[in-house]
Parts: C-alpha cells; sequence; structure tokens
C-alpha cells in the first residue's frame, strides 16, 4: 500500500465526519436549507431524515474508501463521496420542505451599524501581494542568480513538479501567485461590503460580525502563506522549510474552521432563542436550488450565508457574481498556459 492511500483512507473519512455534523452547524430555525420552526429539529421527523442523510453519507464513505483501498482509484473514490453527499443531501432538502415554516416578517434596521474595516488595514492585507512585487523587481535585476530550473508544485515527498527558468515562467509563477493573493484580500474586502447581513442589532449582530471576522482573518492569513512558495520556489531553501510551511498552513487552517464550527452559521450558537418564531436567514426558500445554489437577482447581495455547513456562497442571480467568478478563472488558466 502506497503512502499516499495510507493518508487518503484517513481522509475521506475525515469528510465523512465533516458532512456527518454539517446538519448541526447551520442555523437553528434552517434544516437541510429549509426555514423551519427551531423545535423542529427535535422531531421524530426530523430524525428520521437526518438519519436517513447520514446512512447515505457513510456508505458513499466506506465504498469509496474500499475503492481507493483495493484499486488506487483515488479521483473515482473522491467523486463517489461527493455524489452521496450530494445525493443524501438534496433529498433530506426535498424531504424536509413538507415541514416548511413562513419566517418572521419582521425585519430589523439599524442605521448606526458600526462600518467593519479589514483586520490591520489594507495595508496589511496588501502586504503578500506587494512582497511579490518586490521579489518580481529583485529578479529583474539578479537574473543571473536564480537555479536554471525551479519547482512550481510541491506533493508529500517534496517537489513534484520543476520548469525551465525563463522569464514567462518566472514572471507567470509570480503573476499567479500575486492574482491568487489579491483574489483572497478581494474576498476579505467582499465579506464586509458586499456579504447579506441578518441581525443588525443585539447579540445576534455581534455573533454574526464575530463570525464574519474570523473568516476575513482566515483569508488574509492564508494569503501570507500561498505567497510564501514564490519564495521557496526561487531560492529553494532545505525540504524541511517547506514541509513546516505546509504544516503551518493546515494548522491555522483547522484552528479558524474549529472556532467557526464551535460558534455555528453565523456565530447562531451564542444566540440560539426557543419558542421564538424562525427566522432564517432572510432569503426566500424558493430561490434556493436543492439547498446549495442561491439565485435571487432582486438580492443586490454578492455574498449570502450558505444555508448548509460553514461560511458563504455566492449569489447567482447577481449579474456581479458572473464577473468575480471570471477572474477566479484567470489566474488557474494562466497557471495552466504560462507552466506547463
Amino acid at each position: 500500500m502506497s503512502t499516499e492511500t495510507m493518508l487518503f483512507v484517513p481522509l475521506l473519512i475525515l469528510i465523512g465526519g465533516l458532512f456527518h455534523i454539517m446538519p448541526g452547524l447551520t442555523r437553528p430555525d434552517l434544516f437541510f436549507a429549509v426555514t423551519v420552526a427551531p423545535e423542529f429539529r427535535r422531531s421524530s421527523a426530523a430524525r428520521r431524515i437526518l438519519g436517513r442523510y447520514r446512512a447515505i453519507v457513510w456508505i458513499a464513505t466506506l465504498i469509496a474508501s474500499g475503492l481507493a483501498l483495493a484499486a488506487g482509484m483515488a479521483v473515482a473514490a473522491v467523486l463517489l463521496q461527493a455524489i452521496g453527499y450530494l445525493w443524501g443531501l438534496v433529498s433530506a432538502n426535498r424531504a424536509v420542505r413538507a415541514y416548511a415554516a413562513a419566517p418572521s416578517s419582521v425585519l430589523e434596521v439599524d442605521l448606526a451599524t458600526p462600518q467593519e474595516r479589514l483586520p490591520g488595514g489594507l495595508l496589511v492585507a496588501a502586504l503578500p501581494v506587494l512582497s511579490l512585487v518586490a521579489l518580481g523587481l529583485w529578479v529583474g535585476f539578479h537574473w543571473d542568480r536564480l537555479p536554471r530550473r525551479f519547482p512550481v508544485h510541491w506533493g508529500i515527498d517534496g517537489a513534484d513538479r520543476w520548469v525551465n527558468t525563463t522569464p514567462a515562467t518566472v514572471f507567470g509563477f509570480l503573476a499567479v501567485q500575486a492574482f491568487v493573493c489579491l483574489l483572497l484580500a478581494g474576498l476579505a474586502w467582499g465579506l464586509l461590503n458586499w456579504s447579506r447581513r441578518i441581525s443588525t442589532t443585539g447579540a445576534g449582530a455581534a455573533a454574526e460580525r464575530h463570525f464574519r471576522r474570523r473568516i476575513v482573518q482566515l483569508s488574509i492569513v492564508c494569503e501570507y502563506f500561498l505567497a510564501c512558495p514564490a519564495w521557496f520556489a526561487l531560492f529553494q531553501p532545505a525540504a524541511a522549510a517547506m514541509n513546516a510551511w505546509g504544516l503551518a498552513l493546515a494548522a491555522a487552517i483547522v484552528a479558524f474552521t474549529v472556532s467557526l464550527m464551535r460558534g455555528g452559521q453565523g456565530g447562531s450558537n451564542a444566540t440560539v432563542t426557543a419558542g421564538t418564531a424562525p427566522v432564517g436567514d432572510h432569503t426566500p426558500d424558493a430561490c434556493w436550488k436543492w439547498g446549495l445554489v442561491y439565485v435571487n437577482p432582486a438580492d443586490p447581495s454578492i455574498l449570502v450565508e450558505k444555508r448548509f455547513g460553514i461560511g458563504y456562497t455566492l449569489n447567482f442571480g447577481n449579474r456581479w457574481t458572473w464577473v468575480v467568478l471570471a477572474l477566479l478563472l484567470v489566474a488557474p488558466a494562466a497557471g495552466l498556459i504560462l507552466l506547463r
């Protein structure tokens, strides 16, 4: 059994565990992306729907793990697990719709809501991009000090893809890295300025701001980490440095993810109120396709909270969303062309 397989199967089990607990992370009056009364989660119907979803997830996970162990078909295993998850979610969403509740019509408005800013300001968010620009300037004046080949991809055992050092590959690699960092900074800014607010006053608003700030901080931390490979590629430090970078990045993501999961979607775990009318997320159930895709041309927000899981998703009914998606495709496309 290869090292990759030995690490891959536990990863599938871990992902299955995340799928298992995901229904409990959403807001209390949303169940499988449908607005329900908060007490519905404790009903026998909810337990039956939840049990069926989890059974589908684990059956798909176990079959996928067996496929990876027996045939080493990693891609097929991932696809199988993803299909099982989607099947379980979509079937649960359809079942819960029979118990949907009308959300409260009360909307909060607070004209004194404090403005949210990037942690540390714009300069902190821009530093990784500026560092890559500085590296590009250094390269331009010290071309003779570069190695003849440099790595552009790293695996478990170290660098596993190299390219020849040419102006196109070097500056293309730096441009792609800078663009990815710029996108992460843009995501952080977008969460503060283009996302839908659900609560504007009280404990709910405070918990939501804390939750949003955690995701913004995660985006900026990842931006700093993802600026490092360009420096590693051109200066080629010891392999231990790259391993330490990978472990630190994984630890940071896990720490932020655990913090977000403990708070629940939108920080809702800290603001659960029993016996109240369901609020949901102030988006119509009808605009959520299969509980995953939000399409609402009447909603000016580009980013909205996911109804299933943790974090945010895009409003595919907003034309600016497609501009964002087009930009997200630029970096991978440029990388494939310049670093082939």
